[in-house]
């Protein structure tokens, strides 16, 4: 590592521990609203409505936005077009520096494929899937990366949830391999190409995510409808390699479990709340140390499994830091964002959830955030 480089990441982590530590000062309710990046509707910030409610009201860390209903109904949801998504995300971060926790991440997922939430976008209406890049040169897809990279850095995007590192074991699996989300059925080429999208990501100041731990290439059913488990056809070996290369490289900034059983990893529990899967394999065997953001808890893999707050509780206890919400609306008594807060909360009066642990995660979150001041122009 070269001394500039060296004593940017010492100011980078001085500036995050000094941030850490106000963080640690702040009202509970404050803390565990940043370990939320929520979903909602609106092309634009309302006063009084839904996005001043959670960003102001609450002070949640972040804000998912999306292009269709994600419930699937298929009605436009946040992004109409370039000018539109400029303005409602300039909206956002003018609200956070207001009286939220400035700089916001503003998130979406943009794998390309069938897959890109910034299709109403112009110049981003069609991007090549991972697996077709998976066929080229990683020079390829780190070309259109940069091109994802460089829409999200002039509409206000700062956080890709991607890429997928699931290795395609399955080429038949619904949600990921017949979807052409996996990059290869090599894991050195899956590393190769991740590698190349988040080099162009980084050179263009936005956040990655990769997903979806320990790995879904293997799977013969979709997660957002309900339990799946990869217990007899998952391939460890083979599957965690993207995830030791990439973090070995230094390029994680955060890392997300899938709903998943495996077996192999925890004999009774869902990866996203597994304790074994992400302090065992991910923090202590694979030396992983950044953020970890759950998969939307919404999900019908969730929802067949357990409550929406027990399940909040559950992954913040196995070591998850930032959780999920596609949809929630702020008004609403028992909309979901409210109720994982809610949960949250009871579960340090309680005694079940320690105020170090809220903390550790706020620790991570502004790590994170502070990247983002760093790239500002």
């Amino acid at each position: 590592m070269n001394a500039g480089l060296a004593a940017l990441l010492f100011l980078s982590l001085c500036g995050g521990l000094a941030r850490a530590e106000e963080s640690s000062r702040e009202p509970l309710e404050r803390r565990v609203a940043r370990m939320l990046l929520v979903g909602t509707r609106g092309f634009e910030v309302v006063p009084g409505g839904d996005f001043e409610r959670f960003v102001c009201g609450m002070g949640i860390g972040g804000v998912l936005l999306f292009d269709r209903d994600p419930s699937g109904a298929g009605a436009s949801h946040n992004i109409r077009d370039r000018a539109q998504l400029k303005t409602l995300t300039a909206e956002l971060q003018e609200l956070a520096r207001r009286c939220g926790d400035a700089p916001l991440l503003i998130a979406a997922d943009v794998e390309g494929g069938k897959v890109n939430r910034l299709a109403p976008v112009e110049g981003l209406e069609r991007l090549k899937s991972a697996a077709w890049l998976g066929r080229r040169p990683p020079r390829r897809t780190y070309d259109e990366g940069l091109r994802i990279a460089d829409t999200m850095r002039a509409t206000g995007i700062n956080w890709n949830l991607a890429p997928v590192i699931d290795v395609n074991l399955n080429p038949e699996n619904p949600v990921i391999g017949k979807l052409g989300r996996s990059f290869s059925t090599d894991p050195d080429s899956v590393a190769a190409h991740a590698d190349a999208f988040i080099r162009s990501h980084r050179d263009r100041g936005v956040l990655s995510c990769v997903k979806h731990f320990p790995g879904h290439g293997s799977s013969d059913r979709d997660s957002h409808k309900g339990a799946v488990d990869v217990s007899v056809t998952a391939n460890l070996r083979v599957e965690l390699a993207p995830y030791q290369s990439l973090i070995k490289a230094g390029l994680v900034d955060c890392v997300m479990p899938g709903h998943l059983y495996n077996r192999q990893v925890d004999s009774e529990r869902m990866m996203t709340v597994s304790t074994a899967a992400i302090r065992g394999l991910l923090r202590e065997r694979l030396g992983y140390t950044g953020l970890v953001l759950s998969d939307d808890l919404q999900m019908g893999a969730v929802k067949s499994a357990m409550s929406l707050g027990e399940a909040a509780v559950e992954a913040v206890l196995a070591g998850v830091d930032m959780l999920t919400l596609s949809f929630s609306r702020a008004n609403a008594s028992r909309g979901s964002a409210k109720t994982v807060h809610a949960a949250l909360i009871a579960a340090v009066r309680e005694g079940r959830l320690s105020e170090a642990r809220i903390d550790e995660a706020n620790r991570r979150i502004l790590e994170l955030k502070s990247r983002l001041e760093e790239a500002r122009p």
